[in-house]
């Protein structure tokens, strides 16, 4: 089979840094089973992509879409021949779409009759047919998350094309993308080869393109930057700071990179190191150089997009200054903001609203006070740590108001810790209030145990609290407040850390401490029952999200999620008890009786079970066992003995197995029955406070 490269390069102006990856994988993704789903074979499919371009290069594609023979079912037999057996319309309809004559069909035996099915021959394409047909479907079915718009045509991409080369092997494959026609013609470098380019073959993309400046692979743009802030750090006996997400988003903002070394006064070395990390980081895209023992040098590593050469000197200086600029305006942040201690700036944060007109930081403050302390309690903690993770509360939002974080919103929380510490204040509480806001995403640094991760579960549940009693929340990829990154953050925290807080009552006390700010906002505070119920779910549902990520089937997540427990911190002990016992009897005889008690045992109307009436063998020796195993079984569920809990269960399958093959449940006597249903109930809820089975049903086939 003829083949030959494929060479697709789609020109634009700058892409933002953070979407540029994901582009590049989502261009490959989509290009791969376009081809599949076209019938065109290859060899390989590569992508890649700077801020001006995402290029797909495509090896020893074929220069036709394979031949196909696809069988199709036409009318049934009754309908496709007459009473003689002669051809009808409908038959003779079927085979002239086909293409086939009516004797080149065959008759198959189905379950609700016979059917004519008759062979189609679907020939292969050229390739630039084809690709004309795939190519716009994939660029502009690419997942771009706040795409532009332009064009009378109203065209949605990440940023408007200027530019499309298509070429197979030498050959421009003819297509209009958003308007523009494809060609050969691309643009090297803005400064290192401001003109156009042309491009010959597909095969001389890389080195054509290369020699007009333009460092097509993101790997090796990232590698030089890494290699060069290095070598460049070691200069002065420091490394750059590692910081992966940097190295990306700036490997993400250039086509040629050339890093370079610039140097600060070392007076600004008496800023915390955060300020002087997060202006550089943050603010500049700079590379942080620290010394062995991780202090701040007075040096750093900046990235031009060019020369490595030209001009050098020029913006080595230029940025020096920007950044004295900025350090400049931090020392006069930090002396100000010292003067002023932190509980003296509490009324400052009655001027200031939280989600929109949801009451102020005050309010907000005044509610963590009152919820951390309970939580704090709830989990155990001293009366010591106690009263300091309701200090840390009441100033956690305090370094808001600050000159500083105003400037520098990256630092909250950071500066309200550094600024407690010089303060005098407790250092458990200076570590909590710059600890508040962690983890801050998916795998982030947890704050610590105790104090801090209190108040970091805190603060999130009433921002949850107050958006779902105002009836805020969240729709499809829309999150604007954040709301899925806070019920992670305190799946995580409780996950982690193991505090034994049920989740019910949690909620309900942030609930009441949120309906005040619903009613300061002036608005219909939602039923607080649905409001809670509401809130719950979203919850466990970023604890499912955590717990899959850890490879456990979601049946089984689910099954324990949907159970009586409602401490968080205990689901994973459950999930790995289940994960135990799969495929065993003990599984299939848990099962089995949760099933045939959870019917009747559902209806049950109290808990009260009167020993006199129970008349017949069977439930005798059921009761009698229930009452041998309640408290030992209370204590393997309190002590967290799961495995011997599902052992407990397994054990009452025969005789709930007895009791239901031979005691009459629904007696005509009615206080019988209901003693008999009020047993089941008892029995059922053994099993429900532990999982919801029915989720455990698809994987007895496993057994």
């Amino acid at each position: 089979m003829m083949t030959d490269d494929l060479l697709l390069e789609i020109g634009s102006d700058e892409i933002p840094a953070r979407y540029l990856l994901p582009a590049i994988e989502d261009l490959r993704v989509r290009a791969e089973q376009a081809f599949e789903n076209a019938r065109l074979s290859c060899k390989e499919v590569a992508s890649y992509g700077t801020p001006r371009r995402l290029v797909l290069y495509v090896k020893e594609l074929s220069a036709f879409s394979s031949d196909v023979t696809v069988k199709v079912r036409g009318p049934s037999k009754r309908v496709a021949y007459d009473s003689e057996g002669m051809p009808t319309k409908a038959l003779l309809g079927f085979c002239r779409s086909l293409g086939i004559e009516p004797s080149d069909v065959s008759i198959e035996q189905e379950n609700n009759g016979e059917y004519v099915y008759g062979l189609r021959h679907d020939p292969g394409k050229p390739v630039s047919l084809v690709l004309q047909e795939v190519i716009p479907d994939v660029v502009m079915g690419m997942n771009c998350p706040y795409p532009l718009r332009w064009g009378k045509e109203n065209w949605k991409w990440f940023r408007p094309i200027r530019w499309v080369v298509c070429l197979y092997g030498k050959e421009v494959v003819p297509m209009m993308l958003a308007g523009v026609a494809s060609g050969r013609t691309s643009y090297g470098q803005r400064t290192l080869h401001p003109g156009s380019i042309e491009i010959p073959s597909a095969y001389d993309y890389f080195h054509t393109i290369a020699d007009a400046g333009v460092i097509i692979d993101h790997d090796l743009r990232r590698q030089i930057i890494a290699d060069g802030a290095e070598s460049l750090s070691r200069e002065i006996g420091g490394l750059p700071v590692d910081d992966q997400d940097l190295l990306d988003e700036v490997t993400s903002l250039c086509e040629h990179p050339s890093p370079f070394r610039g140097e600060f006064s070392s007076r600004y070395l008496e800023l915390p190191k955060d300020v002087l990390i997060t202006v550089m980081r943050h603010h500049q895209r700079y590379f942080p150089i620290l010394d062995g023992l991780g202090k701040v040098l007075p040096g750093f590593v900046g990235v031009r997009d060019g020369s490595p050469d030209m001009g050098m000197d020029n913006v080595r200086k230029g940025n020096e200054w920007v950044l004295k600029a900025r350090l400049e305006d931090a020392s006069f942040f930090y002396a100000q903001d010292i003067k002023v201690r932190l509980e003296e700036r509490l009324p400052e944060l009655e001027r200031v609203y939280f989600l929109g007109e949801a009451g102020t930081l005050y309010d907000k403050t005044m509610r963590l006070e009152g919820l951390s302390v309970y939580l704090g309690e709830k989990a155990g903690l001293s009366e010591r740590d106690t009263e300091m993770v309701r200090i840390a509360a009441r100033l956690s939002k305090c370094d808001l108001v600050t000159l500083m974080v105003r400037e520098l919103p990256e630092l909250e929380g950071v500066m309200g810790g550094h600024y407690a510490r010089i303060q005098g204040v407790n250092e458990d509480v200076a570590r909590a209030i710059s600890q508040q806001y962690l983890p801050k995403g998916a795998n982030g640094k947890l704050p610590d145990k105790g104090i801090s991760g209190i108040l970091s579960i805190s603060d999130k549940l009433d921002t949850l609290a107050v958006a779902f009693c105002l009836g805020v929340g969240v729709s499809g990829s829309q999150d604007p407040l954040g709301l899925r990154r806070a019920a992670s953050g305190i799946a995580s925290v409780i996950l982690s850390h193991g505090y034994d807080t049920d989740l019910d009552d949690a909620i309900m006390t942030s609930m009441c401490f949120a309906k005040d700010a619903a009613e300061k906002a002036g608005k219909a505070v939602e039923d607080i029952d649905s409001a809670c119920a509401r809130l719950k779910q979203f919850l466990l549902s970023r604890v499912e999200v955590h717990l899959s990520e850890r490879g456990y089937p979601i049946e089984v997540i689910k099954s324990v999620l949907a159970g009586g427990e409602n401490r968080i911190s205990r689901f994973p002990a459950m999930v790995e008890a289940i994960m135990s016992i799969l495929g065993s009897q003990t599984l299939a005889d848990v099962v089995t009786g949760w099933r045939r008690t959870s019917v009747l045992g559902s209806k049950a109307s109290g808990c009260d079970i009167s020993p006199e009436l129970l008349v017949e063998d069977q439930e005798k020796t059921l009761y009698a066992l229930l009452m041998g195993k309640k408290s030992d079984m209370e204590r393997y569920f309190e002590q967290g003995d799961y495995g011997l809990y599902l052992e407990e269960l397994s054990s009452l399958r025969v005789p709930i197995d007895n009791c239901l093959d031979n005691v009459l449940i629904m007696s005509e006597d009615e206080r019988l029955k209901e003693n008999r249903i009020k047993l089941l109930g008892v029995v059922s809820r053994l099993f429900t406070r532990f999982a919801d089975f029915s989720y455990i049903l698809p994987l007895l086939g496993k057994l």
